[in-house]
């Protein structure tokens, strides 16, 4: 077969297509995924769905195990080992293919233990397995590094599709969600086959590389710190659904999880707004650090702005939306969405400060915010589940994002700032004036 031709060295025209292909899959996966949920939800009836949706949250907490950190570094290692690049993916390949195997065995074994046989066991233990091969996502990453987005988005937009119209096809036939689960694990499959695939059409390179022991040490000393700030991170956001589901019932897990992602399919909207924003901010950082600041401020008032001005219109229709979308049978998500979006307020800023701490090289603080967040939110679910139920979970939700987010600023001098900042754009009304002044 012949090898497609790379362009090494793209221009600035040719990154910004390739995050502009990047937004428009998030936003193509986001939006499908809440039309499958709809869909799902309407024809499983609450206890399914909250079943669906415990067997995701389960297997999506041990993912960063799974994945070992490495994800984040390998941009990193392809740019300073241009010549090893082989070597690097079939060390990362092979690590993770084992560590998936060995997290795979004593999470099953631990499964066992505690449920026995039963539908969490066999579907738990269905996903996990499927999830060894997204060991094959270094390839995806190595498409990345060369400035290949429109071929992988096309390939996760097509395979997306594919198996949404499968997952249909089964849902309305059979009314099974363990079907679904099946189907998804054949999904996972199917996606990673397609990355080796397509990274043996477009490598330049013959030959697959060796498992260098002394480079997987390098890449793991790297990414550890990287899997605790994964692992919180999953956390926060996914422990609700199984604090729920022990401690109140699985059909208020049906429930909470249509609220929380009527909530979370915005949060794709500062993603979007700030791959813009910020290149041009970084360039401005160099020669005007004076306006940089001022820029961030606006920065941060304007998602704000747009963070409070969704949360206010969800409120006001949130029983609306749920009754059109999700029908009667879940109209008391409602409630729950009308707290739970508030979130987004602290999800908004939250994207603009990521970036900032990409540029500014302290990714430790990303980990303790992410720690300090999922500590907060097990212990308000400990507290508020057995009170309020779906809607203690969701009090429990705004509150430990507003611990990563936001109070957490104020424990480090170097992120202080940034914390003023967020406050200030939190009382906007107070000066107007300045944010909508022209910067």
């Amino acid at each position: 077969m012949t090898k497609k031709t790379i362009d090494t060295a793209p221009g600035k025209r040719l990154i910004v297509k390739n995050s502009v292909w990047l937004l428009i899959e998030k936003v193509i996966l986001m939006g499908g995924g809440l039309l499958l949920s709809i869909v799902f939800a309407r024809l499983l009836g609450k206890d399914d769905f909250g079943r669906y949706n415990y067997v995701l949250s389960f297997v999506a907490l041990l993912a960063p195990v799974f994945a070992l950190g490495m994800y984040n570094v390998l941009l990193r290692e392809f740019s300073k080992h241009p010549d090893k690049i082989s070597d690097i993916l079939r060390t990362c390949l092979t690590s993770r293919l084992m560590s998936g195997a060995v997290v795979m065995v004593i999470a099953v074994i631990s499964l066992y233990g505690v449920f026995g046989m039963g539908w969490k066991f066999e579907l738990i233990g269905l996903l996990l397995f499927s999830h060894i091969f997204n060991a094959f996502e270094v390839f995806a990453r190595w498409f990345v590094h060369k400035s290949l987005n429109p071929v992988l988005v096309k390939w996760r937009v097509a395979n997306f599709v594919l198996f949404a119209l499968i997952k249909l096809w089964v849902i309305w036939q059979y009314t099974n969600f363990s079907l679904l689960i099946g189907v998804m694990a054949v999904e996972v499959l199917v996606k990673n086959s397609g990355y080796h695939y397509l990274y043996q059409r477009y490598r330049e390179v013959s030959g697959n590389g060796r498992f260098q022991l002394d480079l997987f040490k390098d890449i793991f000393s790297q990414s550890k710190f990287l899997i605790l700030s994964s692992l919180a991170s999953v956390i926060y956001l996914k422990i609700d659904i199984l604090m729920l589901e022990s401690m109140v019932s699985i059909e208020e897990v049906g429930v909470y999880s249509v609220a929380a992602q009527l909530s979370q399919v915005w949060y794709v909207l500062p993603q979007v707004a700030i791959t813009a924003f910020f290149p041009k901010l970084l360039a401005i950082a160099k020669d005007q650090p004076k306006r940089y600041d001022s820029i961030l401020q606006k920065g941060f008032d304007i998602l704000f702005i747009c963070a409070l001005i969704l949360s206010l219109l969800v409120f006001l229709v949130s029983l609306w939306i749920v009754e059109i979308l999700y029908g009667q049978a879940y109209a008391e998500a409602a409630q729950i969405l009308r707290l739970h979006i508030f979130a987004s307020c602290f999800i908004y800023m939250r994207a603009l400060l990521s970036q900032w701490l990409v540029s500014e090289r302290f990714a430790q603080f990303s980990l303790i915010s992410q720690v300090s967040g999922a500590v907060a939110n097990v212990l308000l679910n400990l507290w508020l589940i057995p009170l309020y139920g779906a809607w203690g979970a969701a009090v429990a939700t705004v509150i430990s994002y507003a611990v990563t987010s936001y109070f957490c600023l104020f424990f480090f001098k170097r992120t202080r700032k940034l914390g003023f900042m967020m406050t200030k754009a939190m009382v906007f009304p107070l000066r107007l004036r300045a944010v909508f002044k022209r910067v």
